[in-house]
């Protein structure tokens, strides 16, 4: 029985070391973490409106917004996500 099925374990890749480090974890590790584990990486983006102007949220600072997505075995180590998620099947 698991205790918090509903919840996901996530690793922040907050420079391109640990971003390389754990996307190569992921890739190496497939079969093994498809066993237990859905892998989801996470990229940012930012709105741009067409007149070329940002969202910003009340402060005027510009918002970034969480896409997340399964992860893709296909991206190279050239083409990290910024953050990295596991969640149990």
């Amino acid at each position: 029985m698991q205790v918090n099925p509903d919840l996901t374990l996530g690793i922040d890749g907050s420079d391109d070391v640990r971003a390389t480090m754990y996307h190569l974890m992921f890739k190496s590790n497939r079969e093994y973490l498809n066993d237990f584990f859905v892998g989801i990486g996470v990229d940012w983006y930012v709105r741009v409106y067409r007149d070329w102007s940002y969202e910003v949220d009340t402060a005027g600072n510009i918002l970034s917004k969480p896409k997340p997505e399964l992860f893709n075995y296909e991206r190279t180590r050239h083409d990290l996500y910024r953050y990295y998620m596991f969640q149990l099947k």
